[in-house]
C-alpha cells in the first residue's frame, strides 16, 4: 500500500483519535515524508529532463528573385543626317539656286582699256580670265553662272583664243564684233555665240555715259559703249530655241574642297603683281581676315560702275602660255591648247600647278605639280593667262 493510501486511511479514522494525537501524528508524518523524499528519491519517479539539443538554425529561405523586367527594346538612335549644304555651283563651290546648277554659263568679252573703266557686272562673275591683247592692254572674259546681271559691259570684240576660254565651261559666248580669226572660231557649230554686231537693239544696247560718282564728264567713245544683260540674253535664246543647259555640268567646272595635306606651299603670296606689259599690270592684295584678295588695276582698286564695289578673288591661277602672234590686221591671234606650268595662289600661299588642254573645245584640266588633280577652296577665281617669259612677284 502506498504512502498516500495509508494516509487516507488515517484520515478516515481521525474521528476516533483525539485531536492532539492527530496533530502530533500529522507532524510526524510530514517530517517522515520530507526525510524520505530527501533520502530516497527513487520512491518517486524523477521528472524527465529532456536534453536540449541545439538544432542548426533554420536557414532563412533565399527569396526567389523577382525576374528582372525585360529591358524595353530601345529604338536605335537615329543617326544624325549628314549636313546637307545644298546645291553648290560648279564654278565657285558656293551655294547656288538649284535651278541654276546646270544652267549654261555666259562668257562675256569685257573691255578693259582705261577709257572703258569702270565696267559693270564684274563682281557677279564666278570666274574671270585676263589675257594680253594688242595695244598692251588686257581683255577680260567674265564667266557668269551663279548670278548673271542685267547690265554687263562694256562688251568688246572676239579673239580666237577667247573662244577657247569660253569652251572650258560650255558657255554661251557673248561679244560685239571680232577679228577674222575670231569670227572663224565662233562659226564652229559647237559654239553658241551672241554677237552685238547682229543683235544690237535687241540683246545689246548702247550707253555712253559715265557713272556720276566717277566725276568724269563727256561721253565714252562708241567702241566702249556696248552693254548686254541676262534678261535680254535669256529672252533671245528662248525665242531661238538655243540650248540653255549643260549636258554634263561637272565636266566644265572645278573641284572644290581643302587642299590635300601632302601638297606643300612653296611660299607666301600676299601681294601679287602680274606685269602683263610695260603699260599695264594687275595687282592682288590678300586680306587675311576675309580670306580673299582685293583686285587692283593701275588706277588702284578695280571698282564696279553701279555699286562702286571693289572686285575680289578667293583663288588666283597663273596660267603660263606662249606669247600670241598677230594676224594680218595686227590683231592678236593664237590658242591656249597644249600644256604648261603655273601657280595657284590662295589663302596667302602659292602652290606649283600645271595645266593641259587637249583641244579647242575640251575643258582645261588643272593639276598640282605632283599630278594630283587640283582642288580649289570655294570662292571666285581669277585666271591670269600670262606669257611664259614674264616674271611675277608675290610679296611676303
Amino acid at each position: 500500500m502506498g504512502f498516500f493510501e495509508r494516509f487516507q486511511n488515517l484520515q478516515v479514522k481521525k474521528a476516533l483519535i483525539p485531536a492532539g494525537i492527530i496533530a502530533a501524528i500529522s507532524l510526524v508524518v510530514a517530517i517522515i515524508f520530507i526525510t524520505v523524499n530527501l533520502n530516497r528519491r527513487g520512491d518517486v519517479a524523477e521528472p524527465t529532463v529532456q536534453e536540449i539539443v541545439e538544432l542548426p538554425p533554420t536557414p532563412t529561405p533565399t527569396p526567389t528573385p523577382e525576374p528582372e523586367p525585360e529591358p524595353e527594346e530601345e529604338e536605335p538612335e537615329e543617326e544624325p543626317e549628314p549636313y546637307d549644304p545644298g546645291p553648290r555651283g560648279i564654278l565657285t563651290g558656293l551655294p547656288i539656286y538649284e535651278e541654276y546648277i546646270n544652267r549654261r554659263p555666259v562668257a562675256v568679252v569685257v573691255n578693259n582699256s582705261r577709257a572703258a573703266w569702270p565696267q559693270s557686272g564684274l563682281p557677279a562673275a564666278d570666274v574671270i580670265y585676263e589675257i594680253l591683247t594688242e595695244g598692251d592692254v588686257t581683255r577680260l572674259i567674265a564667266i557668269f553662272q551663279t548670278e548673271i546681271p542685267d547690265r554687263i559691259g562694256p562688251v568688246r570684240s572676239a579673239r580666237d583664243f577667247f573662244v577657247d576660254m569660253s569652251n572650258n565651261h560650255d558657255a554661251i559666248f557673248v561679244h560685239h564684233g571680232g577679228t577674222n580669226s575670231g569670227y572663224a572660231r565662233v562659226r564652229d557649230p559647237v559654239v553658241t555665240n551672241l554677237d552685238g554686231m547682229a543683235l544690237e537693239t535687241t540683246v545689246f544696247w548702247r550707253d555712253r555715259s559715265f557713272p556720276a560718282w566717277t566725276g568724269l564728264s563727256g561721253q565714252r567713245a562708241m567702241e566702249h559703249s556696248s552693254y548686254t544683260g541676262w534678261s535680254r540674253i535669256a529672252t533671245h535664246m528662248e525665242a531661238q530655241n538655243m540650248r540653255m543647259y549643260m549636258n554634263d555640268a561637272e565636266n566644265f567646272g572645278f573641284t572644290f574642297g581643302e587642299i590635300p595635306e601632302e601638297i606643300e606651299s612653296i611660299g607666301i603670296a600676299d601681294n601679287i603683281s602680274v606685269p602683263f606689259s610695260a603699260a599695264y599690270g594687275r595687282r592682288f592684295i590678300f586680306e587675311p581676315e576675309y580670306g580673299h584678295y582685293l583686285v587692283e588695276n593701275r588706277n588702284g582698286p578695280h571698282r564696279d560702275a553701279e555699286t562702286q564695289e571693289q572686285l575680289v578673288a578667293h583663288n588666283i591661277l597663273i596660267q603660263f602660255a606662249r606669247r600670241h602672234g598677230r594676224d594680218a590686221g595686227g590683231f592678236s591671234t593664237g590658242t591656249i591648247v597644249g600644256e604648261g606650268r603655273g601657280y595657284l595662289i590662295t589663302g596667302g600661299q602659292r602652290f606649283e600647278v600645271r595645266w593641259e588642254k587637249t583641244s579647242q573645245t575640251a575643258p582645261t584640266r588643272w593639276y598640282f605639280a605632283c599630278d594630283t588633280p587640283l582642288v580649289l577652296p570655294p570662292g571666285k577665281t581669277w585666271i591670269c593667262v600670262f606669257q611664259d617669259t614674264g616674271t611675277i612677284t608675290f610679296g611676303g
